[in-house]
């Protein structure tokens, strides 16, 4: 199977890699590399043997063999202490914590770390590579849980060595890493284990990964449950990789837009950049032109041409460009839900998407892998990848701020803390109110408390139910946005940051493209033009979130209706 990667790969690279790169048999390679490794990349948290809940934030890790060794990153585990392990198949095993490494103060390192499946049991494994035998600009593959998603099934990212092995001893690679993605495994194009993420920089570029070379060379003393305070003594034999004389690397990995540029011309004027006042302010963000394909849209475009885009970045005094001007847009619908919103020039244009009920059906967890280009009008096209399937995201970040925290008291939810100058307060709610309802909405559980609260979004206006020695009250409280809390952590601190509204949608993919919130509302399409959706959110460090065809088409065929 090595052979047939390498003989693939070579192939591309004979000649002329930079004028006959063949994208086609590259992404190929790399999803085959995908679907060896995909079944052995689990998720893991700690849990309490007794209540059987979980004790520890999630990270990740990959298993190696049939007796249930699994890598991960030191700063992940404690040695004995139980792990739930979760395979993307559902499969759920308990694992111990056995030996651990990360003793060197400023980095950590070497942040190598084992835990073992101890329940009987078969599972899929991963193949170990070799460390020593990677390259400068070769290719790598990440598939781990990010924390922020919280999803089931892992996502993938692709990248490249930019560093074999750093001074601090750590492998550095462009494939983008955030918290809960820590001991999750970094792959070579075939599928094999050469690294474990560890930590990241400020740049999304730099991500720095556990040399594979380490679990090897410590492996005896990594299969003991104890805390290393500097290297053992021991080291097991490690052999040379027998296909290190075949590893490749490409110079052309190092700009992936260029490499991937030539099919852009086939986007253009697909994506439009918008306009308007928000909030007493000027904000711009991209958009997406839908051809009059079908009756929905042919009906809908009567008047001129219809575009898509991002709804909380729209405002009003709504301009589109066209060449170098602008002209005027009027709003057809706007659909809180999705985040997006409908838009008519009274210009007819010619190029755009063509989207009927046939295009809806189709599931991004089949194309895992696919390279992915997002056109930005007038900028670079941003290349990434597909990186899992779809998935609900459920408002969480994008919620709006109410500022109360409660208990729950004698089977009654009490207020305990009320935030400064938060809506609470300024609402007139008090320490010790009982809290019955939300608009409406009896609350008697605490988690009824918490999960009616985030159904709201900033700006929105609720009425709460209460009461106040023995009085009962209705109390109108005006949501704000969530306070912005200061952190040190990389992971929150990457050029652009996030888009205001992120999460809160019923079906989106994720894709590790770099875009900031306002290159958000443009099209998404693979290598061959195939629309896969509207970039909808920057949510974190390492994934930017699609819209999937299926809710564009229906939102439209839900304006046309009303």
């Amino acid at each position: 199977m090595y052979i047939v990667f390498v003989l693939l790969i070579t192939c591309c690279h004979t000649a002329s890699f930079g004028q006959n790169f063949n994208r086609k048999e590259f992404e190929a390679t790399i999803r085959k590399g995908i679907e060896k490794a995909y079944g052995a990349s689990v998720r893991i948290w700690g849990i309490d043997t007794v209540t059987k809940r979980q004790n520890s934030a999630q990270f990740s890790g990959v298993v190696v063999d049939t007796m249930g060794h699994i890598l991960t990153a030191a700063h992940a585990i404690v040695p004995g202490k139980r792990y739930k392990v979760i395979f993307p198949s559902g499969k759920e095993f308990l694992a111990e914590g056995m030996g651990k490494m990360g003793f060197e103060p400023k980095t950590g390192r070497p942040d190598a770390a084992m835990i073992k499946i101890i329940e009987k049991g078969s599972w899929p494994v991963a193949e170990m590579g070799w460390s020593s035998s990677l390259k400068v600009n070769e290719p790598c593959i990440s598939i781990a849980y990010p924390t922020t998603l919280n999803q089931p099934l892992p996502t993938i990212r692709v990248g490249r060595i930019s560093n074999p092995l750093t001074p601090w001893g750590f492998v550095e690679s462009s494939c983008k890493m955030e918290p809960g993605d820590s001991g999750g495994p970094l792959f070579d194009y075939m599928g094999r284990v050469i690294a474990l993420h560890s930590r990241i920089d400020k740049s999304e570029l730099i991500n720095f990964e556990i040399p594979v070379d380490t679990y090897r060379k410590y492996w005896t003393a990594l299969s003991v449950a104890d805390t290393y305070e500097a290297y053992p003594s021991r080291e097991d034999g490690i052999k040379n990789d027998p296909l290190s004389g075949n590893i490749i690397s490409f110079e052309e990995l190092e700009n992936l837009t260029t490499t991937f540029s030539r099919p852009g011309a086939q986007f253009e004027g697909k994506d439009l950049r918008v306009k308007s006042m928000l909030k007493g302010e000027e904000q711009q963000i991209f958009s997406t032109v839908i051809l009059p394909e079908g009756k929905v849209f042919k009906d809908l475009a009567k008047e001129g041409s219809i575009l898509l885009s991002k709804s909380s970045m729209v405002g009003e005094q709504i301009m589109v460009a066209q060449g170098t001007e602008w002209v005027k847009a009027t709003v057809i619908a706007r659909d809180k839900e999705s985040d997006l919103v409908l838009l008519r020039i009274a210009k007819r244009l010619k190029n755009g998407i063509k989207l009927t009920s046939a295009d809806t059906s189709g599931s991004a967890f089949s194309d895992l892998g696919r390279f992915l280009i997002s056109p930005l009008n007038g900028q670079d096209n941003r290349v990434s990848v597909l990186g899992s399937g779809y998935f609900k995201q459920p408002i969480k970040f994008s919620s709006g701020y109410f500022g109360a925290s409660a208990n729950f008291k004698n089977e009654q939810i009490i207020l305990t803390r009320i935030n400064p100058d938060s809506p609470a307060e300024i609402a007139k709610l008090q320490l010790g109110d009982q809290i019955t309802g939300i608009n409406g909405i009896p609350i008697n559980k605490p988690e009824q408390y918490g999960a009616e609260l985030m159904k709201y979004a900033p700006g929105d206006t609720i009425t709460i139910q209460g009461i106040r020695e023995g009085n009962s009250y209705n109390l109108n409280v005006a949501l704000t946005k969530m306070p912005v809390r200061f952190t040190v952590h990389p992971a929150d601190q990457f050029d652009g940051g996030k888009s205001f509204r992120l999460d809160g949608f019923e079906q989106v993919f994720a894709h590790d493209a770099i875009l900031k919130p306002e290159e958000c509302g443009g099209p998404v399409f693979d290598l061959d033009g195939k629309f896969y959706g509207i970039n909808i959110a920057r949510f974190s460090r390492t994934s930017c979130l699609v819209i999937s065809p299926k809710t564009i088409y229906d939102f439209a065929l839900k304006s046309l209706q009303n």
